[in-house]
């Protein structure tokens, strides 16, 4: 499984890390010149999550592709990186202004950032496997997750899954459409960036979704 940042070496052994990921801090004794074949699988993995979170409008996340065959989706915005920011103490006055602003908002958006996170579980295992369905027996950890968020849903939410369906086959039906749906071009240009560069911004990834996108040949062709 990839996203699940799991060094691949014994365990109690002493491990010298030779690679540390520019994105996430992830740290691994593996290099790129001696990576094993399991790498270019979490390429696909996390091409599958970008694609969906383009299908679906999300907000962008860095994605890093790890020589150990590890990788993360959203690592860089989650890493505890001192330089990021500095810390102010706010009175609670101010803190409750805040939370005034910020909890009506939350609730609005509850629903759809909990349908994303559960596609986004999934979207890695299918895309993985070349957009064809997948058992809970094999991605246990990406099941479980996506188990916690449809009890986070709303009944009134589309993906809420009905008849113990444990394979969750809708939803699994309908990630696959998302997948199918995507730009050929530029799911090509992502698999090679991400072969390339290992490591791509959510500036990167608008660049790529602006240099693929529909119409540009249009209008070259009516120049």
């Amino acid at each position: 499984m990839t996203d699940e940042q799991t060094p691949q070496h014994a365990p109690g052994a002493e491990v010298s890390p030779a690679f540390l990921c520019s994105a996430c801090g992830y740290l691994c004794a593996t290099t790129w010149e001696a990576r094993p074949a399991n790498a270019a699988r979490a390429i696909f993995y996390e091409r599958g999550k970008v694609l969906v979170a383009i299908a679906r409008m999300m907000p962008l996340q860095t994605v890093c592709i790890h020589p150990d065959g590890t990788s993360r989706y959203g690592g860089a915005e989650t890493a505890n990186t001192p330089e990021r920011g500095t810390q102010h103490m706010v009175t609670s006055e101010e803190a409750g202004e805040m939370l005034a602003d910020v909890t009506p908002l939350a609730n609005i958006r509850a629903p759809k950032g909990i349908e994303d996170a559960l596609l986004l579980a999934l979207a890695g295992p299918i895309a993985e496997t070349l957009h064809c369905a997948v058992r809970p027996q094999d991605y246990p950890q990406e099941f479980a997750y996506a188990y916690d968020r449809l009890l986070d849903l709303p009944d009134t939410s589309l993906l809420v899954a009905h008849d113990d369906d444990l394979r969750l086959t809708a939803i699994q039906e309908l990630i696959i459409d998302l997948l199918d749906a995507a730009d050929e071009d530029l799911s090509a240009a992502v698999l090679e960036a991400l072969e390339q560069r290992h490591v791509l911004t959510p500036a990167d990834l608008q660049a790529l979704i602006e240099a693929h996108a529909p119409g540009d040949e249009e209008d070259e062709d009516t120049c």
